[in-house]
């Protein structure tokens, strides 16, 4: 048979694996502590009555979505025109690598952090500066400014709170970054931000470099929605407008996402849950002999543990829950990281735990 020729990929994309998706690696009552959801089911008809549903006409391109940017504003403190919607955050975030990226220019990223990031620097045609913090991670003004100036990037990224490590980046840090290279794009990811009630939306003003990034998947319980923001200078926003793709978000999600942005009380309610759930997660991990939990401020927790990663996953899956490897991430070699779930869910992890490291042990 002769062989059959297919197009070809640009050379630096030839031979980069793809990123699994997050719910195939499941199924049955496996509890996925894995991708860093809300637990709890959110049904979208919870949301809409059938006289709202008939309101919602899909052969019609979306419009303006003038009422979720406006309470939207009102939540961060801005105006409604430093906002820019995507489908997901994952999808905004690339835009502006796609527009202040590319060939010849490089992104710094501060490791372990979340490995999109890499992927989409790479997928716009620039490179990766690493700069390992390692564990704990501890990320200082010093260390940053000193990286910044070896590497000089034209994009440069904060995750706070990080991941994988769920550690909050100090304010004066990513402040003292975008004050010294105000030629530099400086991203802060704020998706696990309403979990640790810290974020730089108030120094936004007087740092026209700065882009946050914030999510409806996490404290909004609505991953499955895809619903990504990016707050930015007006100006700034004007030069991403121009390359932006168009209607990335449809009707139904922009009506979904402002009823679920009204439901404020929920969110105060989501976020007291995790961070109690998190904290009793914690303490039992702390018991654990073998392993080393580390503190968070998101709704996870990374931990190191002895041996290999690989087979202490599979030593879970056998007990019905799914967690994250995270010993192929940059920095976090020899790490597991678990997702805060149901109280049920949170259980049986702890339940496990001394058993999987006891068979480890043994």
């Amino acid at each position: 048979m002769t062989e059959q020729r297919i197009p070809k990929a640009r050379p630096d994309l030839q031979g980069l694996p793809a990123r699994p998706a997050g719910g195939a690696r499941t199924m049955g009552n496996t509890a996925r502590l894995n991708a860093n959801e809300w637990a709890e089911p959110t049904s979208a008809g919870g949301y809409f009555t059938a006289a709202e549903l008939e309101k919602l006409l899909l052969n019609r391109y979306p419009g303006p979505a003038i009422e979720i940017r406006q309470i939207l504003a009102r939540q961060y403190g801005v105006e409604p025109d430093q906002l820019l919607f995507g489908n997901g955050s994952a999808d905004t975030i690339l835009q502006l690598f796609l527009v202040f990226g590319g060939r010849g220019r490089r992104t710094l990223l501060f490791r372990p952090t979340f490995d999109l990031h890499a992927r989409f620097t790479v997928f716009a045609g620039g490179t990766v500066a690493d700069e390992v913090i390692g564990l704990p991670y501890e990320l200082t003004r010093e260390r940053a400014l000193a990286a910044m100036e070896r590497e000089r990037p034209e994009i440069v990224v904060f995750t706070t709170p990080n991941n994988p490590t769920g550690t909050v980046i100090a304010d004066d840090v990513m402040l003292a970054v975008a004050e010294r290279f105000p030629e530099t794009l400086v991203l802060v990811d704020e998706a696990y931000s309403d979990i640790s009630g810290r974020t730089l939306l108030p120094a936004l003003a007087d740092h026209p470099n700065i882009v946050i990034s914030k999510t409806f998947s996490k404290v909004h319980a609505a991953a499955g929605l895809r619903f990504g923001i990016l707050i930015m200078h007006p100006d700034l926003k004007k030069i991403v407008d121009a390359v932006l793709i168009p209607f990335s978000v449809g009707v139904v999600t922009f009506a979904l996402a402002t009823k679920i942005a009204r439901d404020e009380a929920g969110v105060k309610r989501r976020i007291a849950t995790i961070r109690s759930e998190r904290e009793r997660v914690f303490a039992a991990m702390k018991k654990v002999e073998g392993i080393e939990p580390f503190p968070s401020e998101a709704n996870f927790i990374l931990f190191r543990i002895e041996g290999a990663t690989a087979p202490a996953q599979a030593r879970f899956l056998d007990h019905g829950i799914a967690l994250r490897d995270m010993n192929a991430w940059i920095g976090a070699e020899g790490c597991l990281r678990v997702s805060i779930g149901t109280r049920e869910e949170n259980d049986r992890f702890i339940a496990a735990l001394s058993q999987v490291f006891a068979r480890a042990h043994a």
